[in-house]
């Protein structure tokens, strides 16, 4: 009966789904002809304002009163996204112009600032799709803006997460790091979660200095939560290799959320760094199987290093118990370039685990040496 039930629970799921797609196509094609209305009266206020732009002058008036009379409504920010969109295709009215959108795009950020204000009371659709159009059309490197930036930080507050993200996503473009570094303390509330990959990748798409925001999100490290850390650790590993002494001391910091510790392991093994040679060696060999994450990631790790007693550690590993801490160490053995007289004891002793993923290893690169897939 408990079978039959989930067999008709997953079929009311399914008819659900459809009816929920023929709905919303059905109402994407009412709207859809009056989109193309608005972005048709869009494009023909927006091509003389390029063209004023084009001969150096200013936007008029009237345009930017019109803006802040029709911006107020989803559906005119909607148009407006299309035509920005359109302009870079040939059969756009505005393909010529197209070189001056980022200009018309500053000329209208005192609109933009506007709707901030009137959107972030708004339905959370609306608040989470105007925060998106930021991120999409806000422009980069405007650091000037502050108030804007301001006002994105308080969208930040919002239970809703895509508007959380897309204020996220549009602070990266404008590429203050300070206000950076305010937003992710800020989303850091634990009201709505956001994975740390989200947060890795945004903190990756920054358009400013990445060093100046790595030193401000380091100064407060220690004021985030588990997974914001987590997140600035793997974002660290991507940009910069002058946090070896730090990662050092977070790897050797048995009181660290496993994570942390594992992330600064990738670290060191990105960037090596002398002192760290042998703990990873102790971690590597470290034979209580609770630990095995740790071993398999420091034998991934010893990649970036040299030295006979790396090799010897890493060969040694090959006996593990631990498939994947078997496959790590073959792959890193293989990354430092050993051929099959260096493993000549493995290749012919008695451990048939040990020797098929030695050979796997030496096989698949003798395989990408000669071309073969």
């Amino acid at each position: 009966m408990g079978v039959e039930l989930m067999i008709y629970m997953y079929g009311a799921v399914c008819v659900a789904m459809i009816i929920f797609n023929i709905v919303y196509n059905f109402i994407s094609k009412s709207q859809r002809p009056r989109l193309n209305r608005r972005a048709k009266k869009l494009t023909y206020r927006i091509k003389p304002q390029l063209e004023r732009l084009k001969d150096g002058k200013r936007l008029e008036q009237e345009h930017l009163d019109w803006l802040f009379k029709k911006l107020k409504r989803i559906g005119w920010l909607l148009a407006l996204e299309s035509v920005l969109d359109s302009a870079w295709l040939e059969d756009s009215e505005l393909y010529e112009l197209r070189e001056h959108i980022d200009s018309y795009l500053i000329a209208i950020q005192p609109v933009m600032l506007y709707l901030a204000g009137e959107y972030i009371d708004s339905k959370p659709l609306h608040s989470g799709y105007f925060t998106y159009f930021l991120s999409r059309h806000g422009v980069p490197r405007q650091n000037e803006i502050e108030s804007l930036q301001g006002i994105l930080l308080e969208y930040l507050k919002k239970e809703n997460f895509y508007c959380r993200v897309n204020s996220l996503k549009a602070l990266y473009r404008f590429a203050s790091a300070e206000n950076v570094v305010r937003a992710i303390l800020t989303q850091d509330d634990g009201r709505v979660f956001l994975h740390e990959k989200i947060l890795t990748e945004g903190l990756l798409s920054f358009t400013g200095n990445h060093d100046e925001l790595i030193k401000g999100l380091w100064r407060s490290f220690e004021r985030l939560s588990e997974r914001s850390q987590l997140a600035v650790l793997n974002y660290i590993r991507f940009k910069s290799p002058d946090f070896k002494e730090q990662m050092y001391g977070i790897m050797q910091d048995k009181s660290r959320p496993k994570e942390l510790r594992l992330s600064a392991v990738r670290y060191l093994g990105k960037y090596s760094y002398a002192p760290a040679l042998e703990p990873l060696i102790a971690m590597l060999g470290d034979k209580d199987l609770e630990n095995w994450e740790y071993a398999t990631v420091a034998a991934s790790s010893l990649a970036g290093y040299s030295g006979l007693s790396v090799i010897e550690a890493l060969k040694d590993a090959l006996f593990s118990g631990n498939w994947y801490i078997r496959l790590a160490s073959a792959s890193s053995l293989e990354r430092l370039g050993v051929e099959y007289a260096d493993v000549i004891d493995i290749m012919s002793g008695s451990d048939r685990y040990a020797r098929e993923m030695m050979s796997y290893r030496l096989e698949t690169r003798k395989l990408q040496r000669t071309g073969v897939e």
